[in-house]
């Protein structure tokens, strides 16, 4: 895919048992992790549903393309699951690694294996992936992850029918924004659906406030402890952002969306009987929502999305923040150096995009890949980007991404609180940064 040098704009952002479960690439079954045989490498991430779909066919065409077997095991708490992995001297041979601080923490530790060793040297790298994504992973002069797969977390989810009905149309202003929720509501519907059970919902629904409110540069100074989360424009993004996700606009309120899931709150919107209209997400949601949540959605009729719009300015509107997942290895041997090679192919990237599942961050992957127009819209906002930051809380150095979900959660609950929930966190970030 033909990409401009949007990734560029990364760089500056970068400054006791756990349940797994295995499945073998294709097969569908899940057991628990098995001792490998010869000619097969076992691939650890917390990819499920679509995305672990659309995985399982690249390694499908490794294994018939090499005889190398893949087995893939699922962990949905993946932090503590590869910790203990580790701990008991028994790291899969790579793991997809979904936060680049915890890849920096696992770096640093000596865990991961050089790329350049692995034979991805840098100019390989710097073919396929732009200077942004490989700095975000680049520690000592040593390259530690492949960028697997990434998405624009700047979207808005809506249905095309719905919008027709109400004769509402995409807005691309802040006011114009508030002016559809206003509408909807008027119309005795619950304008927005959020899966706030999963706190990184909320933080992703707080970057983008803070990216629009506080601007591009500021955002790299919180994220990287230049500036305090008890800052002024922090409550300032935090209130823009409670504007929308208030009580009255979701449905079941407030305790109806923190007992609400990620995928939940998909349904909500696209489900067989909906109960909301918009969902601030990724362009994952496509592919969940038209391959596990309703296969009857048609791209384009009764699902789509428009890029959140800027907030005090127009030039908002062209800001991304963008999530990515890494393939890191903990081992070296003829096996893994050919899965890392080609998982870094174009013709993996365009098996995986294939799919409309995920958008590919390797620039060899062409824009005719993609078949349908959700990702492929998704594809050109983030080429047509004046601004691509990375997801601020997967920056966030040891377990601070996790109590920042935390913190936003009981601020969503109770925003009385938010000055003391702050200040809180921050007690915290300082300990970190």
């Amino acid at each position: 895919m033909k990409r401009r040098s949007w990734l560029v704009l990364l760089a500056v952002a970068l400054s006791a048992v756990v349940a797994v479960t295995a499945a073998t690439a294709g097969s569908g079954s899940k057991a628990k992790p098995a001792a490998k045989k010869a000619g097969t490498i076992e691939v650890l991430s917390l990819w499920g549903g679509s995305e672990k779909a659309a995985f399982l066919k690249v390694t499908s065409a490794f294994t018939k393309k090499t005889g190398t077997k893949v087995q893939y095991t699922t962990a949905r708490d993946f932090e503590p699951a590869i910790r203990t992995r580790l701990a008991a001297g028994n790291p899969p041979d790579i793991a997809i690694i979904p936060r680049p601080g915890v890849l920096a923490d696992l770096a640093k530790q000596g865990a991961l294996k050089d790329m350049a060793k692995l034979g991805l040297s840098n100019a390989y790298l710097s073919v396929r992936y732009d200077a942004g994504l490989r700095q975000l992973v680049t520690f000592g002069g040593k390259v530690y992850g492949v960028p697997a797969k990434g998405n624009s977390k700047s979207l808005v989810w809506y249905r095309p029918d719905q919008f027709a009905k109400y004769k509402l149309k995409v807005p691309t202003s802040w006011n114009g924004l508030l002016a559809v929720t206003n509408k909807l509501r008027a119309k005795g519907q619950k304008p927005w659906a959020q899966g706030a059970k999963d706190s990184w919902t909320l933080t992703d629904w707080f970057e983008n406030a803070y990216i629009r409110t506080a601007g591009p540069a500021k955002y790299t100074q919180l994220f990287t402890g230049k500036v305090k989360f008890t800052d002024a424009s922090v409550k300032n993004a935090l209130s823009k952002m409670l504007t929308i996700l208030k009580g009255d606009n979701i449905p079941g309120g407030v305790q109806g969306a923190l007992g609400t899931g990620f995928v939940d709150g998909i349904g909500r919107v696209f489900g067989t009987k909906p109960s909301a209209q918009l969902y601030l997400e990724g362009g994952f949601v496509g592919g969940i929502a038209t391959q596990q949540v309703n296969k009857k959605l048609k791209p384009g009729k009764t699902i789509n999305a428009f890029p959140l719009p800027g907030i005090t300015t127009a030039a908002g509107s062209k800001y991304v923040i963008f999530g990515g997942d890494y393939a890191s290895a903990f081992k070296d041997n003829a096996n893994v150096r050919a899965f890392l090679k080609y998982i870094s192919s174009a013709a993996a990237g365009a098996i995986w995009v294939s799919t409309g599942a995920v958008t590919s961050p390797n620039k060899l992957v062409q824009n005719t890949k993609y078949p349908n127009l959700l990702v492929r819209n998704e594809a050109k906002q983030i080429a047509g980007a004046t601004a691509v930051r990375f997801d601020g809380s997967d920056l966030l150095p040891g377990t601070l991404a996790d109590d920042w979900g935390s913190a936003l959660q009981k601020i969503f609950e109770k925003p009385g609180n938010m000055n003391t929930l702050l200040s809180d966190f921050q007690k915290k970030a300082d300990k970190e940064f």
